[in-house]
């Protein structure tokens, strides 16, 4: 009996450890084979935190996940396109995370009209690349006319940005994007007791 009270409090000593200091868990994540990564951060690492089901274990869990997100730019990310190109583990585990539906409720209830009303506005088409605005607009002029408009299809930025025509519908496009980025900041800040903990601890 007294060996079987050692080791369980040989256990929860160990848990308690992993728990409040992140740094042994957030290096074995990065020491561990990929393919065998989100087996792991699913069936061990949330559930050692309860998938953060109180608020003590939900501080400990975004400690973890602060701790990891620096462990993996130090380690894995050369430069800033290793986080866009590559597949980043804490990213994962944050998702996998929020997938639990904490705090979900109220970000639908901030955002989701706003959402809405953008993919609803069929007079909103922002785009910022100008080769593709220069596509669109000689294809809605051979659409229009009937007839070939005579420009060359593929071209480069510089030659797009020629254009007036690209230009002005540019110019139009990024002030819709400022407009709709001011909205929902706007939203954002009003909103923000209605956030998440997680969200804006990240």
């Amino acid at each position: 009996k007294k060996e079987s009270h050692d080791k369980l409090q040989a256990y929860q000593h160990l848990f308690y450890l992993l728990q409040t200091d992140p740094t042994y868990l957030a290096r074995l994540m990065f020491a561990m084979p990929q393919s065998k990564t989100t087996k792991f951060l699913e069936s061990v690492i949330l559930t050692l935190y309860n998938f953060g089901g109180n608020a003590r274990e939900e501080f400990l869990l975004l400690q973890l996940f602060k701790t990891a997100l620096v462990e993996e730019v130090s380690t894995r990310v050369e430069k800033i396109n290793d986080v866009v190109a590559g597949n980043p583990l804490v990213i994962k585990l944050v998702i996998s995370y929020n997938r639990s539906g904490r705090g979900g409720c109220g970000l639908k209830e901030l955002l989701g009209p706003l959402v809405k009303q953008v993919l609803e506005d069929t007079k909103l088409k922002i785009n910022t690349n100008p080769v593709e605005v220069y596509k669109s607009w000689v294809n809605q002029m051979e659409s229009e006319t009937g007839q070939a408009a005579g420009y060359p299809y593929d071209v480069s930025q510089e030659v797009a940005l020629g254009y007036e025509e690209v230009q002005k519908r540019l110019a139009k496009s990024i002030k819709d994007l400022k407009r709709m980025v001011t909205l929902f900041l706007a939203t954002i800040i009003n909103g923000i007791d209605k956030f998440p903990y997680g969200i804006l601890y990240m």
